[in-house]
């Protein structure tokens, strides 16, 4: 999830997501080639999606899920205390939000499409029609 208060000043919350979804990181890059065109679990999702005063990265509605691909400003002490508050108030709406380590996305694309298909075959979706689980990762 992304609110940068410097950028949201001066921008409209649907002009920043915009802005962000025209320039992602090379980790919301990859993780939208993935989940992109219902292509996990047919579950579709928005990408740079606002909910109330966040843009979250990527969310699926049917499932009430945030992914968020965290880069190294999620890991200092103010990133962990805004990202707590952030997944308490996602919570409160019953949205869950599960987090990726940028790094790990980038660097562990093997892995990745298996742990989305753990995290995706749990929740539930409407009318999704009967998926087969993709091989698991190489050892």
């Amino acid at each position: 999830m992304r609110r940068l208060e410097l950028d949201m000043r001066w921008q409209a919350p649907d002009d920043f997501a915009k802005h962000l979804r025209r320039a992602p990181t090379p980790a919301e890059n990859l993780m939208w080639q993935l989940v992109r065109n219902r292509q996990r679990c047919q579950a579709k999702f928005r990408r740079q999606h606002k909910l109330g005063p966040y843009i979250s990265e990527f969310f699926c509605p049917e499932a009430k899920l945030v992914i968020e691909c965290d880069g190294l400003p999620h890991f200092t002490p103010a990133g962990i205390e805004r990202d707590r508050i952030r997944s308490q108030w996602l919570n409160r709406l019953g949205i869950d939000v599960i987090r990726f380590n940028s790094h790990e996305i980038e660097n562990d694309t093997q892995r990745l499409p298996f742990s989305l298909y753990v995290v995706l075959i749990r929740l539930p979706t409407q009318d999704a029609p009967p998926h087969t689980p993709p091989p698991p990762p190489p050892p």
